[in-house]
């Protein structure tokens, strides 16, 4: 199934059956695309080797973008005999689509490895993307879970010039010039502001994301700029995702997540992210 593709005003959306991914939002009069997108993202991984571990295939595998990471974030690990993949099970899998118009899609997946049913709907705003995801526990008794949203931006957001702030507090974010290398991952606490935004005043780019700080309180700030020379990246990958988390990224051991929803429960949940191009000569 090719992605579906939406269109409102100059951006248009594409997102992908698998994972309910958003793969590209792009500026369409100047050809901008926001989201990373690597080399091999495109590959049909039908058929060929595979890792035996889900981390390992995971990055074999990753073609950039935004997903959602539910119900689990981080390394695999096995809890009450289950074992959840890395990232989550509902990266890994084949969404059914449920509704689709030009400018909105909505996509449906039943976890198995968690008693949860999740809708993710995506509209092209105009201005870039809005989600709005709900998790229905369809069991009687309570489930926990973890809930993150990796969006991965790319190139055109990212520079010597680059700045990234949360609530209008700088991220302590470096961005190398020329061949220099770096990569880097940190936490930062959303303390009550749902606001992260990046710009680049070089390249005339910027984006803004919002969510709800109470349900995410953490941001999630991985960067990766040519530093990986070996497997997975090969110093091809330049991005940085600002990935909003109910917990920091590692857990305790205990419970799969922090959010607990009843038998019949749900939790619903929206994400913004408005995006500037400035139209250079």
């Amino acid at each position: 199934m090719s992605p579906i593709s939406l269109a409102a005003g100059e951006y248009t959306v594409d997102v992908d059956a698998v994972g309910a991914r958003i793969a590209s939002i792009l500026h369409a009069p100047t050809g901008t695309e926001y989201l990373l997108t690597t080399a091999w993202g495109e590959e049909d991984w039908g058929g060929t080797y595979q890792f035996t571990g889900s981390n390992e295939e995971w990055h074999r595998r990753y073609a950039g973008g935004w997903h959602t990471l539910v119900p689990h974030a981080g390394d695999a690990r096995t809890l009450d005999r289950v074992a959840h993949p890395f990232h989550g099970e509902a990266a890994w899998r084949r969404w059914r689509l449920t509704e689709a118009d030009d400018a909105l899609c909505e996509f449906a997946i039943v976890l198995r490895t968690a008693p949860l049913t999740v809708r993710r709907r995506v509209t092209a705003t105009g201005t870039g993307v809005l989600v709005r995801q709900t998790v229905w526990n369809h069991s009687p008794r309570e489930a926990a879970f973890t809930w993150v949203e990796h969006p991965a931006f790319g190139p055109a957001l990212i520079g010597p010039g680059t700045t990234v702030a949360i609530g209008g507090d700088r991220v302590d974010a470096r961005f190398p010039e020329g061949d220099e290398l770096h990569s880097d991952f940190q936490v930062v606490r959303a303390k009550g502001r749902g606001t992260a935004s990046i710009s680049n005043a070089d390249k005339g780019t910027a984006a803004v994301l919002t969510w709800d700080p109470e349900v995410f309180p953490f941001l999630f700030v991985w960067q990766e700029h040519r530093a990986t020379t070996g497997f997975p990246w090969w110093g091809t990958a330049d991005t940085i995702a600002l990935e909003p988390a109910c917990r920091p990224y590692e857990s305790d051991g205990g419970p799969l997540g922090p959010l607990v929803l009843v038998g019949g429960a749900s939790l619903a949940a929206e994400f913004e992210l408005t995006c500037t191009t400035e139209e250079r000569a």
